[in-house]
């Protein structure tokens, strides 16, 4: 009995290990589910589009290509500052040095303490999408036999004053009730979208369809990482209380110049008193 009572134990011990396992690894499992989570809202950015003029009727896809990085965005501590070099290997040797003794304008020496940057999370991606200039994706179609509505379609679309031209197919999708035609030449879709408005006209009734061209989208080169600013540096502990935030920035960039004080070519100081969000640009050289 006594046997058995310690076996019980000793498995009641193990299920307690166990469950305490299973919590840990779930704890992990919803930490690294976190930090790859990406949003599916994108931040508003402009894009600047650069295209070579190509004639359509030469081309049975327009290609378009768009690469997307998006960064979590860096968190600057009150009383803090960025500071960002030209040269890499300045900040470095600044972030090495550690404490640096920067002069105000009371004449009083502060020291700050220099750390690197961390980006946190940075999400990069491609977007490959082709237009075809040769096939027509037609929706909210009527009611109609399939062969009645696709010989009206055909000959709707193929009319010279719509900018249409000879059809090669036309093919009924049940599933989702739309007809894709394809034109024997390239460019005819674009003719035709010019044209706002199509209808179709069956047994005396005027039926108003929805046309688009086909396109296929492509996420590619998706790659999720985390990594640290090489030319940024931050600068904490700055506790003076009595120079404008202004007058801060350009005493640490005066400062920090100097090559005497292990500095460089400075592009860029940022300071704030209160907390701030800002996003870093990836270097394009």
């Amino acid at each position: 009995m006594r046997d058995l009572l310690r076996e019980n134990e000793e498995l009641m011990t193990n299920i307690h290990e166990l469950e305490q396992q299973e919590t840990s690894y779930r704890k992990v499992f919803e930490k690294r589910r976190n930090e790859l989570q990406v949003d599916n809202k994108l931040p508003h950015k402009n894009i600047n589009y650069a295209k070579e003029e190509s004639d359509l009727e030469d081309l049975e896809n327009t290609s378009y290509t768009c690469q997307i990085s998006i960064q979590d965005p860096c968190v600057l501590e009150g009383g803090h500052a960025l500071l960002t070099f030209e040269d890499a290997q300045v900040a470095q040797a600044i972030i090495d040095k550690k404490k640096h003794h920067v002069e105000f304008s009371n004449e009083q020496q502060e020291k700050v303490t220099a750390c690197d940057v961390p980006l946190g999370r940075t999400v990069t991606f491609e977007v490959n999408m082709n237009i075809s200039n040769k096939k027509l994706l037609v929706r909210n179609l009527p009611d109609l036999p399939e062969e009645t509505l696709k010989d009206k379609l055909e000959l709707t679309f193929y009319k010279s004053n719509i900018g249409g031209g000879e059809i090669e197919t036309v093919e009924y999708n049940k599933n989702n009730n739309t007809v894709l035609i394809t034109y024997q030449e390239n460019g005819v879709v674009q003719r035709v979208l010019k044209t706002t408005q199509h209808v179709l006209q069956a047994a005396g009734t005027m039926y108003e369809v929805v046309i688009s061209a086909v396109t296929e989208k492509e996420l590619k080169k998706l790659q999720i990482f985390s990594d640290v600013c090489q030319r940024t540096v931050r600068l904490a502990e700055i506790r003076n209380q009595e120079d404008s935030e202004e007058d801060i920035k350009d005493l640490i960039e005066i400062h920090f110049q100097k090559e005497s004080n292990g500095g460089g070519e400075v592009e860029h100081v940022a300071f704030s008193r209160k907390d701030t969000v800002g996003y870093f640009e990836p270097d394009m050289a």
